[in-house]
C-alpha cells in the first residue's frame, strides 16, 4: 500500500500545543500552592541589605504581629489570631512539647520598637531564650 503526499511532503513542525496545555495546568497549581507556602501571616516586614539566610524545615513557630494602624495591632501564632495571654499559654504549651523548638517574629516595619519589644518579652516569659526576627532583603532596583 503507497502513501501518497502529494505536493504537502512532511511536515516537521513542532506541535506546540500539548506544551502550552502542560504549561498552562502547572502555572495553575503554582498560583494555588505559592500562598499556601507562606507561613504566619503575611506583615510588611523590615528590610535588610543582607538578611542572614535560615533553612525553613516548617517546624519553627511563627509569631507575627501586623500592623492596624494608630497603635493597634494584632498577634498571630501561625495563622491564628491571638491575644497576649493566649499567645503567652500557647507558647508554653509548644515549649513542653519540643524544648528544641525555634521562634521567628515577624513585626511589621510600621510597629514601634516598643510594640514589638513587647511580643518579644512574652516569648522569653514563655521560656524561648532566642527570638529570631523575620526581614527580608531590599529589592535591588534597576535603572
Amino acid at each position: 500500500m503507497a502513501m501518497n503526499l502529494g505536493n504537502k511532503g512532511l511536515n516537521s513542525d513542532i506541535n506546540v500545543t500539548p506544551l502550552v496545555d502542560v504549561m498552562l495546568v502547572l502555572l495553575i497549581i503554582f498560583m494555588v500552592v505559592t500562598p499556601m507556602l507562606q507561613r504566619g501571616k503575611a506583615v510588611m516586614l523590615p528590610q535588610t541589605a543582607k538578611p542572614e539566610k535560615q533553612s525553613d524545615e516548617g517546624n519553627d513557630l511563627i509569631v507575627s504581629v501586623e500592623y492596624l494602624g494608630r497603635g493597634g495591632m494584632n498577634l498571630y501564632l501561625g495563622q491564628d489570631l491571638v491575644d497576649e495571654n493566649t499567645l503567652r499559654t500557647r507558647l508554653l504549651d509548644e515549649l513542653r512539647k519540643d524544648p528544641a523548638q525555634e521562634i521567628y517574629l515577624k513585626g511589621d516595619q510600621r510597629l514601634t520598637y516598643g510594640t514589638v519589644r513587647k511580643v518579644m518579652e512574652i516569648c522569653h516569659e514563655a521560656g524561648f531564650q532566642q527570638v529570631k526576627l523575620a526581614t527580608e532583603e531590599i529589592s535591588k532596583k534597576e535603572g
